[in-house]
């Protein structure tokens, strides 16, 4: 049979059954816990190679916070790396009003650069003003650009972490800081917990889908929506509290999110495989309803 004769039988069974649907693999974002044990009074946080093993052997793709940008950094990067653990985020505070130099850590360029040819993302805390103090928009911008330049040559991304009592403690306002610095490599985290603390009685949609392409990092958790409290209140295990995770996620997926999603575990007073376990297992339930 010879190739022109096979092409016309294909277009003619696409005239009488219509086109072909093909379906995509699914969202599937990577799934990383982090500062898990910590912020747990009486307990002893396991050693990081440990930490690093249990998350493995329960199938998250990696950690953040544990990492930080300091001396042993180089020696905790091989331990994710023998273990087959990715590091996302890693954390660096700046404050706006610091002398000039002193801004942020000194070690954080070469930290930076040590990140080359990693999937991290490079979250930073931005202090020295009070909430929204517009006063800091010229200092922040600026320092974001020199650290967003410093980011590109790594091949990273440096995203504004919205933190309660940060200067960037508000997404809304984090957006604004965004626009104004301007830089490809610099983006915004969309931390559960803390939208709900501050920005909980507005919908998170609009927000997020105006601004997609700057969304480098998302942070879920069970968290009971109207709750003041951190531990058992806005931060939970994932199979707690009454906030909808499932309808975030799908949103997420319809507006084409692709960066990791983090699971935040500060103050979870569970048994640490316990409350990792029951977390993954509802991951996976929510992935399964993502349309």
């Amino acid at each position: 049979m010879n190739t022109y004769r096979i092409i016309g039988i294909y277009l003619l069974i696409l005239i009488l059954t219509g086109p072909v649907e093909v379906y995509s693999a699914g969202w599937d974002p990577n799934f990383y816990a982090y500062c898990v044990e910590v912020g747990v009074p009486g307990v002893k946080p396991h050693s990081f190679p440990d930490q690093v093993k249990l998350l493995k052997e329960i199938g998250f793709d990696g950690t953040g916070y544990a990492i930080r940008l300091g001396d042993d950094m180089e020696k905790n990067l091989k331990i994710l790396d023998d273990a087959g653990v990715h590091g996302y985020i890693f954390w660096a505070s700046i404050n706006l009003k610091a002398e000039k130099g002193k801004v942020y850590d000194q070690r954080l360029p070469a930290a930076i650069s040590k990140l080359k040819g990693r999937r991290a993302t490079v979250c930073v805390l931005l202090g020295g003003f009070k909430p929204g103090d517009p006063g800091g928009m010229d200092s922040a911008a600026k320092v974001l650009r020199e650290l967003g330049d410093m980011a590109a040559e790594a091949g990273v991304r440096i995203s504004i972490y919205n933190h309660v009592g940060n200067w960037t403690e508000s997404l809304p306002f984090v957006v604004e800081v965004i626009r104004k610095v301007d830089h490809p490599q610099v983006g915004f985290n969309f931390n559960l917990c803390h939208w709900l603390k501050v920005d909980g009685k507005s919908d998170y949609r609009p927000l997020l889908r105006d601004n997609v392409n700057k969304l480098f990092v998302v942070t879920i958790n069970g968290a009971q929506v109207d709750a003041k409290a951190w531990t058992n209140g806005l931060i939970q295990p994932l199979d707690k509290g009454n906030f909808d995770n499932g309808q975030l996620l799908n949103f997420l997926s319809e507006i084409g999110y692709k960066g990791p999603v983090g699971l935040m575990c500060y103050g979870v007073p569970d048994d640490t495989r316990d409350h990792l376990v029951r977390s993954m297992t509802t991951w996976r339930k929510l992935k399964e309803k993502i349309k």
